[in-house]
C-alpha cells in the first residue's frame, strides 16, 4: 500500500507554499490565484503548523462579512483545528480523512508538528494514476514481451 511519502511531490521535497499568521488575506489570495492552489498552511517562525487558510475560509470568513482583505490576517480567518498526516500515513487513509472531514488538503507534519509538506486530493489522485500507468507497463511487459523473450532464447 502506498504511503503519503510515496507521492512524487513529497519524495522530491517540493517547495511548499506557506504563510505566517500575520500575512494579509490579500497576499495569500494573490498567491493562491497565481499558483492555482486552494489552500495554504500557516506556520510560525519555527515551521510549526498553526492552521490552514482555504478558499472556503476566505469566502465564509472574509467575503461574506464584507471585510477588507488588506486588513485581515491569516490568524483572523484560518482554520486552526487541522487534520494532519505523516509521511507514513497510507494514501487510502489520507483519502478517508479528506472524505470524512470534507476537506481537500492535508498538511504533512513530523512528530513535533513541524510542517514538512502540504498535499491536495489531486496530488494523491495523480500519484495513484501514475502508479496505475506503471502497473500497466509492467503487466504488458510480463504478458507480451517476457514470453516472446523466453521463446526466442
Amino acid at each position: 500500500m502506498n504511503s503519503i511519502g510515496d507521492i512524487e511531490k513529497v519524495k522530491l521535497n517540493a517547495i511548499c507554499r506557506f504563510f505566517g499568521p500575520e500575512s494579509t488575506v490579500s497576499e495569500i489570495a494573490d498567491m493562491m490565484d497565481l499558483q492555482d492552489i486552494g489552500a495554504v498552511p500557516i506556520v510560525d517562525e519555527n515551521s510549526q503548523l498553526l492552521g490552514v487558510v482555504s478558499e472556503r475560509d476566505i469566502v465564509r470568513k472574509l467575503v461574506k462579512n464584507g471585510r477588507d482583505s488588506d486588513l485581515v490576517t491569516a490568524k483572523d480567518i484560518m482554520t486552526s483545528q487541522v487534520i494532519t498526516v505523516t509521511k507514513k500515513t497510507s494514501q487510502i487513509e489520507a483519502l478517508r480523512l479528506m472524505k470524512s472531514n470534507n476537506i481537500r488538503h492535508l498538511p504533512i507534519v513530523d512528530g513535533s508538528n513541524k510542517l514538512l509538506n502540504f498535499i491536495s486530493f489531486r496530488d494523491i489522485f495523480d500519484s495513484s494514476q501514475s502508479n496505475k500507468k506503471i502497473n500497466f507497463v509492467l503487466i504488458g511487459f510480463a504478458v507480451i514481451l517476457l514470453p516472446a523473450i523466453l521463446i526466442f532464447n
